[in-house]
């Protein structure tokens, strides 16, 4: 790790936090090798395969996978070249596998670094130096040595795919022998980055906070050497914590730490350093947005972020391309929760899906998950302008096809979380049509299963989307009369999950609390003998939302606007209260009537809603001169709305249109 630069070479991104590897080396002899020419006759096998039979998708998946395999032997052969490049070759046996690696011939390297032998020697190493303490210091390098031999066994290990579920657990017993002759930092880091890159979390931390501590003590006595050491295996930690929900003010303050040493870094090394400081300015930004009060801060970092890749880019197409449209998802993501720059995040959005089928062109096996997650994300987008929910099924759809079909090779990658996510955001889009709410509760259904199995092993970071899943259940279920116990089952739960996640991280989930709180209301409120429990918590709800608002008004004031016609209906249906409902009312109107001024294809629909439950009110206060012209708004505003959608607004058109004939009987 501790080589030329701060651990340089490609990032690989999980969960949108980077990973920083080693620099990558020209090596000779590489498309000789016998493994890469087998892998390459396999290749032109299929090709031709596929030719002759293009209708079979199992040919075209298996390339895929084959593919896949190719870049990782590509990238992990450019990584063992570094290795040898780096440690001093003080063995026949380390030589001979380097002659053996330079020349392509990477199965006999690793039958040179036999295990057998290897482990003799290391066994007959260490019980000497427990009898010769006057041969300390020779044994030490010579177990030094023997150290590299096994991190080289491992690494070869690492990729050698054939191995099958037996890779990981033999790579680490080789990484493990490795330690055993001696614990360097750098040691340890590449062994946590092999855990973290195969999801063995928690052993990756123990190794990552080891290895940063050992920097530290280096970096007192010479910080221009081992600086870089800390900032990279300081970023690499903030990314592994950053995944626990629960500890986001951990990871931040190491993102921040390894950002400040990256930039002192890039003043006296601009072309070296500066990837990584637009690397951590995304990670602290993907951490920072997550905090509804600090997002402007959280602009700033993504902005600088994106402003360095496109420069880096402008030089380096290939290398860079992948980060900006990385960092453009980012940011689309951050500005998509302003319902007033929906534009802004389309665009955003639309450059990187097609920076990342460019990519997928050439390498569809890893980009290809890139062009979904970005699919669904537009799609998401879009949903929210009830004129264009064709357009966001469409784009649903594609991104739910694009994961299913990685799954069928990667199930533990795929299947759970982003076939999961996607299920869910098609289930909302399909929920909205009343005439296809069974096609909806089945896609609910599955993705509260996959997440529930997520958060046995990791309910950190998996729980809030169960809240999530049980959330949007609910509230479909809620539809049906005869099925409001179950409903109710499904909120409380929901409600309960969210408060306990708010206990430790408010700033991120007192939104949800509230949305869970307003759902419950909408099923109590349906009960009249519940009528106060219903107000109990559509009041709680408002004063979260209402909070929540006066720091960022264009992300809440939607909710406050419906929690208030909300209240507004229950408070209503008591005559005695009119003047109360009046202004719930009132206020709420008003608030829709200026969001639709920015937004009108969101927004209109809610305005025509909360005109139509104020002219209801109004007839049953048989006052029908106050309800006609609010009804007959209402009428305009739904009708176009029907014609585009009539399964969403088909049956509120009708049902204003009525309510329009009893004001004029009335009158």
């Amino acid at each position: 790790m501790a080589v030329s630069g701060i651990h340089t070479g490609s990032i690989t991104t999980n969960g949108g936090h980077a990973i920083v590897g080693n620099d990558n080396q020209i090596i000779q002899n590489f498309y000789h090798s016998a493994s890469y020419q087998a892998m390459e006759s396999q290749r032109q096998k299929l090709l031709e395969r596929i030719q002759k039979y293009p209708d079979d998708s199992e040919f075209r998946q298996e390339l895929a996978r084959l593919l896949q395999q190719m870049e990782d032997f590509k990238r992990d052969v450019l990584k063992l070249a570094e290795d040898f490049q780096r440690i001093p070759l003080n063995t026949e046996r380390l030589k001979l596998a380097k002659q053996h690696f330079d020349a392509g011939e990477y199965v006999q390297a690793r039958a040179v670094l036999d295990a057998e032998s290897i482990t003799q020697e290391q066994d007959a190493l260490l019980a000497e130096q427990q009898r010769l303490q006057e041969k300390q210091a020779t044994i030490t390098a010579q177990l030094d040595d023997k150290a590299n031999e096994w991190l080289l066994k491992a690494s070869l290990t690492a990729i050698d795919y054939s191995l099958g579920d037996q890779r990981i657990a033999q790579a680490s017993g080789y990484f493990e022998k490795t330690l055993k002759s001696g614990r360097t930092p750098e040691r340890l880091f590449t062994y946590a980055v092999f855990l973290q890159k195969n999801n063995q979390y928690r052993a990756a931390e123990t190794l990552y906070a080891e290895a940063l501590n050992s920097y530290r003590e280096f970096a007192n006595d010479n910080s221009a050497v081992y600086q870089r050491d800390v900032a990279g295996t300081l970023n690499n930690l903030g990314a592994l914590v950053a995944a626990d929900s629960q500890r986001r003010k951990k990871a931040e303050t190491l993102f921040t730490e390894a950002l400040t040493l990256s930039r002192e870094l890039a003043k006296d090394n601009p072309a070296v350093y500066q990837p990584y400081v637009a690397m951590m300015l995304n990670n602290v930004g993907i951490l920072v947005a997550a905090d509804s009060q600090r997002r402007k801060e959280a602009e700033t970092l993504y902005t600088e972020a994106l402003s360095s890749y496109r420069e880096l880019a402008k030089d380096n197409l290939a290398v860079y391309q992948r980060d900006v449209a990385n960092t453009l998802n980012n940011l689309g993501n951050f500005v998509a929760a302003d319902s007033q720059r929906c534009k802004e995040a389309e665009t955003l959005y639309t450059e990187a899906l097609s920076s990342y089928r460019e990519l997928a062109k050439d390498n569809p096996a890893v980009y290809q998950r890139d062009v979904a997650n970005t699919l669904n994300n537009l799609g998401a987008l879009v949903a929210a302008d009830s004129q264009r929910r064709k357009e966001a099924e469409t784009l649903y759809t594609e991104a739910l096809s694009s994961f299913r079909e990685l799954a069928k090779d990667n199930p533990a990658v795929y299947q759970q979380p982003y076939v999961a996510g996607t299920l869910n955001n098609v289930g909302i889009l399909v929920a909205a049509d009343s005439q296809r709410r069974k096609e909806a509760e089945t896609l609910y259904t599955e993705a509260l299963s996959s997440y529930r199995e997520l958060a046995k092993d990791n309910p950190a970071v998996y729980q809030p989307y169960v809240a999530m899943a049980l959330n949007n259940l609910g509230t479909l279920v809620a539809v049906d009369s005869q099925r409001r116990k179950e409903a109710e089952t499904l909120f409380t739960e929901a409600l309960s999950s969210y408060r306990e996640l708010a206990k430790d991280n408010p700033a991120v989930y007192q939104r949800d609390v509230a949305g869970t709180l307003s759902n419950l209301g909408n099923l109590v409120a349906a009960d009249s003998q519940w009528r106060k429990e219903a107000e109990t918590l559509y009041t709680e709800a408002l004063s979260i939302r209402r909070e929540l608002a006066k720091d960022n008004p264009a992300v809440y004031q939607p909710d406050v606007a419906t929690t208030l016609s909300n209240l507004g209906n229950l408070v209503a249906a008591d005559s005695q209260r009119r003047k109360e409902a009046e202004t719930l009312y009132t206020e709420a109107l008003s608030s829709f009537r200026q969001l639709a001024k920015n937004n009108p294809a969101v927004y209109l629909p809610d305005v025509a809603n909360t005109l139509a439950a104020f002219g209801w009110a109004y007839l049953y206060w048989n006052d029908p001169a106050q309800a006609l012209p609010l009804l007959q708004e209402s009428a305009q505003l739904f009708a176009p709305l029907a014609k585009q959608a009539p399964g969403v607004f088909g049956r509120k058109h009708d049902r204003v249109l009525q309510l329009i004939e009893q004001a004029k009987a009335a009158k």
